[in-house]
């Protein structure tokens, strides 16, 4: 599930969400997929509206819809008022014309959110830890840590100036791994099966760009394939390593340690994350069956059935954040997504359990 192919040029670029701030002014289940069934928004374990004529009217429309200029993705969703299904249309701005009102009799609601990007040039040093809407995160996820070094810390693979995040430590039988995503660990398809991967990136080093002989904490391992002409589900890669050189919890502040049962995505699911811009933040999740154009710097890759979480108070992550584990926001911490792109607006996870499939691994956790 991996490709071998030469290194690009390397580039001083961070890894990760994407968000285009200069390009662009719970009930706890595991299962397979995030939400596809679409029969409820299941909430707290009490029924949620049907979103079966929703779905299937997305399902319907969707080619169609995102085909048109100023469209980048169609999701399920609910009504302002939480009472029913809808439609969410989101686009690059809020005068895109031409979109319909409602489809096969569902309410359709606009979404101006810009371009939804998977990287972006670099931010600073530092990031913004216990960032807005917070759940805290007392380190600099930026940093160098000592081995076994947490989750949710700068990581990059070493050939580019970058950084992205450590998501998790999985593992597949007796083996470890680091999850993270493909153009975190794999640079868009780019990196050789055994290149090293490093903490922090080195876009995160001092000087900035180095490569200290000691940073080294995996060997890129596997990869799912981004394709750039068909659908994708996930943005998603592993990291050979052991115990010793990664843990299975957040640094100090953070929710601690996963769960290794995980959860579907539900509307209206309070999640949260650590990342090593953004540090530690809380949001919840606003749509699913999403179908998204992200931006790479490879070219734009479309992918299905996302889920679409808003911050609770400003931005739930920042370019930086992506592969980061979004796990619910309660004690539990059950994995719910891997982050991998947004806007300045939204964040996009790939579901959990189609990463952990489609690459054969679980998650290392309580």
């Amino acid at each position: 599930m991996h490709r071998k192919t030469p290194f690009r040029a390397a580039g001083v670029r961070l890894l990760a969400l994407g968000l285009a701030f200069a390009l662009a002014a719970c009930s706890d289940t595991s299962g397979p997929t995030s939400g596809n069934d679409g029969i409820s928004a299941a909430r707290g374990g009490v029924p949620g509206p049907d979103l079966r004529a929703a779905t299937a009217a997305k399902n319907k429309h969707v080619d169609r819809l995102i085909a048109q200029a100023g469209v980048e993705g169609v999701g399920v969703s609910l009504s302002e008022d939480g009472k029913k299904g809808v439609v969410m249309i989101f686009t690059t701005h809020g005068a895109v014309g031409g979109l319909p009102r409602s489809l096969d009799g569902v309410p359709v609601r606009l979404r101006p959110t810009g371009k939804i990007y998977a990287g972006l040039p670099p931010q600073a040093k530092g990031g913004n830890p216990g960032g807005p809407g917070g759940g805290g995160g007392s380190a600099d996820p930026t940093g160098t840590f000592p081995r076994p070094v947490p989750i949710g810390v700068s990581i990059g693979n070493v050939a580019t100036c970058s950084a992205g995040t450590l998501g998790a430590l999985v593992t597949q039988g007796s083996n470890f791994y680091i999850l993270s995503n493909n153009h975190v660990l794999a640079e868009e398809n780019e990196a050789p099966i055994g290149s090293d991967i490093i903490q922090p990136g080195r876009f995160d080093t001092d000087p900035q760009c180095s490569t200290p002989g000691d940073s080294k904490i995996g060997d890129l391992a596997d990869f799912v394939p981004i394709s750039f002409s068909g659908n994708n589900t996930v943005d998603a890669a592993i990291a050979s390593t052991t115990t010793g050189d990664v843990g299975t919890a957040t640094f100090s502040g953070g929710y601690g340690e996963p769960n290794s049962t995980t959860s579907n995505a539900t509307i209206g699911m309070a999640v949260q994350k650590c990342g090593r811009t953004t540090s530690c933040t809380r949001g919840s999740v606003t749509s699913i069956n999403a179908t998204i154009n992200v931006q790479y710097s490879s070219g734009v890759a479309r992918f299905v059935n996302q889920v679409v979480i808003d911050g609770r108070r400003g931005a739930f992550s920042k370019a930086g954040d992506s592969g980061s584990l979004i796990v619910t926001d309660n004690s539990s911490a059950n994995p719910v997504a891997l982050l991998f792109a947004g806007s300045n607006t939204i964040t996009i996870g790939n579901p959990i359990n189609a990463v952990l499939s489609a690459l054969g691994v679980q998650i290392d956790g309580k």
